[in-house]
């Protein structure tokens, strides 16, 4: 037995450590920074290949439970889909984002001591979530931010914290239970509860909160016949200041609770998602492509990002189809299963139930808000959601005595090449990483470059990165525009030069069309390099590029840009009517404040006033004017 704990001891520092160091960067990852992303996956991918190098001998087990199978269904369901994905190359980045939850998940299962694995996880995510807790308690106290910490969003802020509070103040209740435990062990985990508390509630995130409150309920419910009561009135106590001492420092939870019973800017999205879902309702758009469809069904009246339909569920049936959508229900259907069926055995012990349910409050909690929100898209919450899963299924199988099919690699291959097999696999998905990452870096260097003016260079590092991920369409589109902009400063009698740009812009184009239909800005693009190019894009010439603008504007009629090219288009062939219907179908869109909206809303207001709607170019030519204020302010506050 102690040589056997020994062995395994490596492998149990190495996991912990592995599994923090994948989970640092996904803090920092929030959609563009693809580095951190592939950062991530490289270091699960070593965690991984690392379990298995190691188990020639010991083997691996795979437990027989309906939730590891519902898990797994799930993430190969996920893998499935990327064969009709409209844009596979997102798909797939979104495969390894969203199927972190199931990753993270095997490599718990899989890693041989997990015990200690969770000693040593749990506890250094207590410190993680304290300090994203203060930093974002700053941030409202004393900048008078959202409280948001490193991540985009108050709502993934506060989701964070739950995941790690719910758990936290189940092993809270058992410090209190066993006398054993130095006293002021207790206190500083009060501590920490409290600002992780304190800080959710000054996010004032609505149904952050709630989820808190409920699974709060749920956790003492459950355990109160198991810790003294005075351990539960302790934890009651302590999230119940934190909540007033929020309302009287803050008070915005308060007051946009209340909102809740009023029509929630979240109803016009789901709607909008709703009419999208229409489109393939059975198997989905792809893995990750809501963003790029939605602009289509979009109303304009809502004032969101665009990025997500604030509710995992509705937004995973759209991309993955109905399968998608009921593999991931019956994922939350066993685990309960198995939680019920954990807390059925009469010589459960009470540590366990609390630990087990504890655990179940938290992965409870971000399920339940994630019917108003995206967390199934946040990277970091997706690890911590699969590490704490693990556990949890580990404790119920544990209990319930549920038994593993045990693989055995020595009787499948010689030792000498087994490490040379496991090798080569795992060598496919990090070269794909380190690929990825290495292209979005150069892509980053390639639009800084061309900024600058440095074309050539910028046509070698978009080349680069294009050798990286051949069927990325940004960068297809980023070369295609900087060939247009090569061919405005040729000289005149440079023909055969500009003709060369033209069409290799135009089959950069066709390949990033072919690579991902969804994206207007492609069409944009075309439609420029058509315009500015009457001699070599012909006598249709014009008409190509306004039916280029036109499918821009079907696929994201807020390319507001776009319309402007293809109002001008209209201009110059006298329909002044049809000019003004497209700018009017335009500005009904909300935007984010910006100086580029100044010549968009000037041109529209112009042309109503000469149309003779005066009052309605008025309120135009307003905006106009607080945007120039505005504009005006945002330079002298960086010192202009």
């Amino acid at each position: 037995m102690i040589r056997k704990k020994t062995a395994n001891l490596p492998t149990v520092h190495v996991s912990s450590l592995l599994f923090i160091c994948a989970l640092l960067p996904a803090l920092l990852f929030k959609g563009p920074q693809i580095e951190f992303f592939t950062i991530t996956q490289i270091v699960l991918v070593i965690w991984l290949g690392w379990i298995f190098l190691h188990s020639y001998n010991s083997g691996l087990r795979i437990p027989r439970t309906a939730l590891a199978l519902c898990l797994t269904l799930f993430w190969l369901w996920l893998a499935l889909s990327l064969s009709w994905s409209l844009a596979p190359n997102i798909s797939a980045i979104n495969f390894w984002w969203v199927g972190s939850l199931v990753l993270v998940f095997w490599l718990y299962t899989l890693t041989p001591d997990r015990d200690v694995l969770w000693s040593h996880a749990a506890a250094i995510l207590l410190v993680i979530g304290v300090v994203l807790a203060l930093m974002g308690i700053y941030q409202v106290l004393a900048l008078e931010q959202h409280a948001r910490s490193v991540f985009e969003t108050r709502n993934t802020q506060a989701a964070f914290l739950n995941l790690v509070a719910l758990p936290a103040s189940a092993y809270f209740l058992r410090m209190n239970s066993e006398r054993s435990i130095a006293r002021h062990h207790v206190v500083i985990l009060g501590v920490a509860l409290f600002i992780l508390f304190l800080s959710i509630f000054l996010s004032a995130s609505r149904g952050a909160s709630l989820s808190l409150a409920i699974s709060m309920g749920l956790l003492a419910v459950l355990t109160v016949k198991c810790v003294p009561k005075r351990a539960i009135f302790l934890l009651s106590g302590l999230l119940i200041t934190a909540f007033l001492v929020s309302k009287i420092s803050h008070g915005e939870l308060g007051e946009r609770l209340p909102q809740l019973m009023q029509d929630s800017p979240r109803r016009v999205i789901w709607e909008s998602s709703w009419n999208l879902l229409q489109a393939s309702p059975w198997q989905g758009i792809g893995l990750g492509l809501f963003y790029l469809a939605y602009p289509a069904y979009r109303n304009p009246v809502d004032s969101s990002g665009g990025f997500f339909a604030h509710n995992d569920y509705l937004q995973i049936w759209i991309e993955t189809g109905l399968p998608g959508l009921l593999l991931l229900l019956s994922v939350l259907v066993s685990a309960a299963w198995l939680f019920a069926r954990a807390l059925g055995k009469t010589n459960l012990s009470k540590d366990t139930r609390v630990e087990l349910t504890g655990l179940f409050c938290g992965l409870t909690a971000v399920a339940g808000h994630s019917i108003v929100d995206f967390n199934l898209y946040i990277l970091s919450i997706m690890m911590i959601s699969g590490l704490a899963m693990g556990r949890f299924h580990e404790l119920a199988a544990r209990e319930l005595k549920i038994s593993s099919i045990h693989l055995h690699p020595s009787r499948l291959m010689g030792k000498q090449a087994y490490p040379v097999i496991v090798m080569l696999l795992f060598l496919l998905p990090l070269l794909y990483f380190i690929a990825l990452g290495l292209a979005n870096s150069y892509y980053d260097k390639a639009l800084a470059q061309a900024k600058q003016g440095s074309l050539k260079e910028a046509d070698l590092s978009l080349a680069t990165a294009e050798r990286l991920t051949p069927s990325d369409d940004r960068m297809l589109i980023a070369h295609a525009d900087l060939y247009r902009h090569a061919i405005a400063l040729l000289p005149p009698g440079a023909d055969d030069g500009k003709k060369f740009l033209y069409e290799d812009a135009l089959r950069f184009l066709d390949r990033a069309q072919a690579a991902n239909s969804l994206r207007g800005l492609t069409f944009v693009i075309r439609g420029r390099l058509y315009q500015q190019n009457p001699a070599l894009a012909g006598e249709n010439g014009q008409e190509l590029a306004a039916e280029s603008f036109r499918r821009a504007l079907a696929l994201n009629p807020r390319l507001f840009q776009g319309r402007m090219d293809y109002v001008s288009l209209l201009l110059q062939v006298g329909k002044k009517e049809e000019a003004l219907q497209s700018l009017d179908e335009g500005v009904r869109h909300g935007y984010f404040n910006g100086p580029e909206l100044i010549p968009f809303y000037s041109l529209t207001a112009k042309l109503r006033r000469e149309a003779g709607r005066v009052e309605e170019a008025k309120v135009l030519e307003d905006r106009v004017k607080e945007l120039e204020k505005l504009t005006t302010a945002g330079y002298h506050l960086r010192g202009y």
